[in-house]
């Protein structure tokens, strides 16, 4: 599986919208020149510690395919010393409602359940390796703050 990321070039950064940020980034992905996803990225976690959900709509993107075609799906990611974690969440991105119409959702259960579970994994995994915007998931993780008790 050779997929090619394209990321839309209107989109700056993923940064929150309570940092005055954009809201989020987009982009599509496709295999052997033909698109097979689209994809919608919004910020969560904290500074130190930072998340990222990742809405993906996935199958059919022909002139006669339907919603029905595909399914919208979301990875919660997470950057870590052993590299990227991705886990299934709710299909729905407050910043991007679009990706509930564009295709059938899958809920978190029923995505780990897919018998293409791990394409869809090496989807996500290419749209983050892929997108320079998205850097910050590559990366290891924030130092842990210290925390203080009485005893300190």
């Amino acid at each position: 599986m050779a997929f090619v990321v394209t990321p839309n070039p209107d989109d700056e950064v993923p940064l929150c919208t309570c940092c005055a940020g954009s809201p989020g980034v987009r982009g599509e992905v496709s295999e052997d020149g033909a698109p097979v996803a689209v994809y919608f990225a919004e910020p969560a976690g904290m500074p130190k510690f930072p998340m990222l959900r990742l809405g993906i709509a996935c199958g059919r993107f022909t002139d006669d395919a339907l919603p029905s075609h595909r399914v919208s799906l979301v990875f919660v990611c997470r950057g870590g010393r052993g590299g990227l974690k991705l886990e299934p969440g709710e299909p729905w991105l407050a910043t991007f409602p679009e990706l509930a119409q564009l295709g059938e959702r899958a809920s978190p259960e029923a995505l780990a359940a897919r018998p293409d579970y791990d394409r869809l994994q090496a989807i996500a995994r290419a749209i983050v390796a892929g997108d320079d915007r998205l850097a910050e998931m590559r990366a290891a993780p924030g130092r842990r703050r210290h925390s203080f008790t009485a005893a300190d």
